[in-house]
């Protein structure tokens, strides 16, 4: 980096909700090789909320996924000096070429690739971590740290305790995701919290409003007594989900935002995977995960829509006492 200080940067990350919890890792990096730097933020509005007092020269830029929102943002990132392209989509690509940012790191899969001043290999088989951290090496910036991180406020805590009336110990479970594929099915989700209530620990349900409090109705449906689970899906927001995450002594959920919310606040961890795999570099590396073994599908892709082969086997190829055995550990 040859200009001085301070520097305007950019980091464009409008992926979904876990994808951008994996990106604090980059930016706690870039604070460290540049301190007096101004750090901008492409996100989606849950940024704001997820990224309140992480750094004092860290700027949420909400994006707005219109043409309008996009040329917004445009502008007021115009003229910086660096910026990241982490999310691969010929928006983000375009977008950074358009502000006029004289030096463009993206990855050489992304969508318009050739659009940026440098290009690093995407690959599997590593952690999303690390291969962030081959965007900051491309400019000659150092890693200082792995870990991922989000603020937390130690009143919220309290708040959150109070308002959801949250026991001094409990075990969150995440039932949703994004897509059919990546659900472990309702039926061993229900299996399984029966086994931890059935221990004397409440099991309090996480995720948004809409399909995750459809998908989590179902779960609820087939559990023999209900009363002894605290839903509160569709119920937090962004920054109160993240502080129920810190208060819990678990999280087990499907390849979703929460296992990496949970790593980020040192939470075990328990993942279940379905159609998707380690493999992609999603895991918790907090605690323990499991996937579907000796299927020939498997694994699908990253952010499978719909099933393959129309079987859904990998929804129920993880056996509810296989995870039970092992969660006992983090129990006891």
């Amino acid at each position: 980096m040859e200009k001085t200080f301070p520097l305007k940067v950019v980091v464009w990350q409008s992926a979904f909700l876990g994808d951008l919890v994996l990106t604090s890792n980059l930016l706690l990096n870039l604070f460290e090789n540049l301190p007096s730097a101004e750090i901008f933020l492409v996100a989606r509005p849950f940024a704001v909320e997820l990224f309140k007092n992480f750094h004092p020269n860290l700027r949420i830029v909400p994006l707005e996924k219109t043409l309008k929102g996009t040329w917004r943002v445009i502008k007021t990132v115009k003229g910086s000096d660096l910026a990241f392209g982490v999310q691969r989509g010929a928006r983000t690509s375009l977008s950074l070429f358009l502000a006029s940012i004289d030096e463009r790191v993206g990855f050489s899969s992304a969508e318009l690739s050739f659009l940026y001043t440098k290009r690093v290999e995407h690959s599997w088989g590593i952690h999303e971590v690390e291969r962030n951290q081959k965007l900051l090496k491309a400019v000659g910036l150092k890693t200082f740290t792995d870990k991922l991180f989000l603020p937390i406020d130690k009143n919220l805590l309290k708040v959150a305790e109070k308002k959801f009336e949250l026991p001094k110990e409990f075990v969150v479970v995440a039932p949703s995701a994004n897509f059919e594929p990546k659900r472990w099915s309702s039926s061993h989700f229900a299996e399984l919290i029966e086994k931890i209530t059935s221990k004397g620990w409440t099991v309090v349900l996480i995720g948004a409003k809409g399909k995750d409090e459809r998908v989590t109705q179902k779960v609820v449906s087939k559990l023999k007594d209900p009363s002894k689970v605290i839903n509160l899906v569709g119920r937090t927001s962004v920054r109160e989900l993240v502080h129920i995450i810190k208060l819990s002594r678990l999280v087990i959920s499907n390849d979703s935002a929460p296992v990496h919310i949970a790593e980020a606040v040192k939470t075990p961890v328990i993942t279940v995977y379905c159609a998707t795999s380690s493999y992609y570099g999603f895991f918790p590396r907090r605690g323990l995960f499991f996937e579907p073994k000796n299927l020939s599908c498997h694994p699908c892709k990253p952010n499978p829509k719909v099933c393959k082969t129309g079987t859904e086997e990998c929804r129920f190829a993880v056996s509810p006492i296989e995870v039970w055995e092992a969660l006992k550990g983090f129990l006891s």
